[in-house]
C-alpha cells in the first residue's frame, strides 16, 4: 500500500515538473505532496472506517482549485455537463440567477433575479428570498453546482424549495414546475408620451444583438427622442454579443476590450467588426446598471461610457448602481475523470487601460431607491452583490407575520408575467429618471446647444438639473 501511494506521488510531482516551476516552488510541492501521501497512507493503514480515494482526492482538488479566488475551481464531472447544457443555452430548470459562489456552512442561498416567465417566477418566488431547503434537504452543506445540480430536473418535474422572506415570520414552501429556460431573455417597450425606445436584456444570448438592432431601427424611423437599454440583474452570458452590440454604437475597427495575464503582457484583444448604425447626434443612450451588472454587460456599459467621454462619439450615461466588478477572465480545461478545471487566467482592460475587476464601472448618474430595501436585500446586496465581496477576490486595485402556509404569499393573481412586468416597468423608479434626463438633455439641447456641444459640457449640464419623473404609460414591441 505504501509503495503505490509513494507511485502517486511521484507521478504528480512528474506532472508538476514538466509545468515549468521554478525550482524553488519545485521543491515546496515536493515536500508537501510527500506529506500528502504520508497522510494518505497514515489514513488507509489505520483509521476507522474505510475511505473512499475518489472522494478524498476530489475533496483536495476542490481545495487546491478553489482556495485562490471566487471564480477558479475544479469542476466534477456532473459540474462540466452542466456547464455545457447552460452553453447549449436551453435546459430544464426552474428560472432563477443565483450568486456564483457559497460557503458550504451557510445555511440558505438568496435568489438574486428571476427569469422573466420562468417557472419560478410563475411559482411565486422572488429576488431577495432566501433558499434554505430543497425538496426537504437543507442547502446548508451544499456548494452552488451541488444546489444547480438538485435544481434542475426532468421536463414537467417538481421541485419543492422552502424559502425565508422578509416580513413573513416563517418559512414559505414553493412547488416548482421544471421547464425548458432559454438564455434569451429581452422584453421592449416605447413610451408614447416621450417618444423614447425601451429594451431589457437579461443576458447576452445570440439574438440580443439582433434585438437591440431592431429598437435602435424602430427609433431612428420614428426619430425618438431616445433609447434606454436595461442591463441591470445583466449577469454577462454570451462574450462575443456584448462585442457586436457594441458595433451596433462605434465605429467598425474601435477596440473594445483585451486581456492581460498575469505578467500584464496583452494575450487577447477584442474590436467592433461591422458597420455601426447612424443615430441622430440629438438622440440620448441611457444605460441601466446596478451591482448585479456584472461581467460582459459591465465590459458593454465601460466601453461605451469611455468613447463617449474620451472621443465624444456617442452620446450614452450611465444610470443607476455601481456595477459588480467582475473583471477577470475563466478557463475551462478539460482533464481526466470527466472533469475539467476552471481558473482564472487573466483579467479584462478597457480602453485607456481601465481595469474593472473588483471595481466595476461608476454611473454618471448614480441613484438612491426610493424605498428603504428590506433586510434580507440588504443582506444579499452585501454578501453576494459585489465581486469584491466574494472570497479571495482578485483586486489589482489594491495598493501594495402572515400565514406561513404552502403557497399562500401573494401569487392568486390572473395577471400574466408579461403584465406584471408592463406595470413594473411603467413604475420603475431607474426608468422614470432616464426618461427625466432625455427630456433635460432635449431642452439643453434646444437651449443652449452652442454650449453642450462635447459630451462632457452636456454631462455637467444634466448632473445640475435633472429630476423625477411620475407613472408611465407602456407598449410593448413584439421581439
Amino acid at each position: 500500500m505504501k509503495h503505490k501511494y509513494f507511485l502517486i506521488t511521484v507521478a504528480i510531482m512528474h506532472t508538476v515538473m514538466q509545468a515549468k516551476i521554478d525550482q524553488e516552488k519545485a521543491a515546496q510541492y515536493d515536500s508537501w505532496l510527500n506529506t500528502l501521501g504520508q497522510v494518505i497512507n497514515i489514513f488507509e493503514a489505520r483509521y476507522y472506517q474505510k475511505i473512499n480515494p475518489k472522494d478524498a482526492m476530489v475533496r483536495v482538488i476542490e481545495a487546491f482549485a478553489g482556495e485562490n479566488d471566487p471564480h477558479s475551481q475544479y469542476l466534477k464531472p456532473e459540474a462540466c455537463k452542466q456547464l455545457q447544457e447552460k452553453m447549449s443555452g436551453e435546459f430544464f430548470g426552474i428560472g432563477i440567477v443565483l450568486p456564483g459562489d457559497k460557503k458550504k456552512e451557510e445555511e440558505f442561498f438568496p435568489v438574486i433575479e428571476t427569469v422573466l416567465g420562468g417557472p419560478a417566477e410563475k411559482a411565486g418566488i422572488k429576488a431577495g428570498d432566501k433558499i434554505i431547503q430543497i425538496n426537504d434537504e437543507p442547502v446548508k452543506g451544499l456548494d452552488i453546482d451541488e444546489i444547480m445540480s438538485k435544481l434542475k430536473g426532468e421536463k414537467n418535474t417538481q421541485v419543492t424549495l422552502k424559502v425565508l422572506r422578509a416580513q413573513y415570520p416563517e418559512p414559505l414552501s414553493f412547488d416548482v414546475i421544471r421547464d425548458i429556460v432559454k438564455d434569451e431573455m429581452a422584453l421592449a417597450y416605447y413610451f408614447p408620451t416621450y417618444k423614447i425606445h425601451y429594451v431589457l436584456l437579461a443576458i447576452f444570448s445570440e439574438k440580443s444583438a439582433q434585438n437591440i438592432e431592431k429598437i435602435i431601427a424602430q427609433a431612428i424611423e420614428n426619430k425618438s427622442n431616445g433609447i434606454i437599454i436595461d442591463l441591470r440583474n445583466n449577469t454577462g452570458g454570451l462574450f462575443d454579443s456584448a462585442i457586436d452590440i457594441a458595433g451596433l454604437f462605434l465605429p467598425k475597427g474601435t477596440p473594445v476590450v483585451s486581456i492581460k495575464e498575469r505578467s500584464g503582457k496583452v494575450v487577447g484583444q477584442w474590436s467592433t467588426q461591422r458597420k455601426p448604425l447612424t443615430l441622430a447626434q440629438n438622440m440620448p443612450i441611457m444605460i441601466l446598471v446596478n451591482n448585479y451588472t456584472a461581467s460582459a454587460s459591465e465590459i458593454l456599459a465601460g466601453v461605451l461610457q469611455v468613447y463617449a467621454l474620451k472621443k465624444n462619439l456617442i452620446s450614452v450615461f450611465i444610470v443607476g448602481d455601481e456595477t459588480f466588478g467582475k473583471g477577470s477572465v475563466q478557463e475551462v480545461i478539460p482533464i481526466s475523470n470527466e472533469s475539467a478545471v476552471k481558473l482564472t487566467t487573466g483579467l479584462y482592460y478597457l480602453p485607456y487601460d481601465i481595469c474593472i475587476q473588483g471595481k466595476g464601472v461608476t454611473p454618471d448618474f448614480k441613484f438612491e431607491l426610493l424605498t428603504r430595501p428590506s433586510e434580507t436585500v440588504k443582506w444579499v446586496t452585501s454578501t453576494y452583490g459585489k465581486e469584491k465581496s466574494l472570497r479571495k477576490t482578485i483586486d489589482p486595485h489594491k495598493k501594495e407575520a402572515p400565514d406561513a402556509t404552502k403557497n399562500t404569499p401573494e401569487v392568486a393573481t390572473e395577471k400574466t408575467w408579461k403584465e406584471k412586468r408592463k406595470e413594473m416597468v411603467a413604475q420603475d423608479y431607474y426608468i422614470q429618471n432616464a426618461i427625466n434626463l432625455i427630456e433635460l438633455f432635449h431642452l439643453g439641447k434646444k437651449t443652449c446647444s452652442e454650449k453642450l456641444n462635447t459630451h462632457e459640457k452636456m454631462l455637467s449640464f444634466l448632473k445640475q438639473h435633472y429630476t423625477i419623473d411620475t407613472t408611465l404609460e407602456a407598449q410593448e414591441i413584439p421581439l
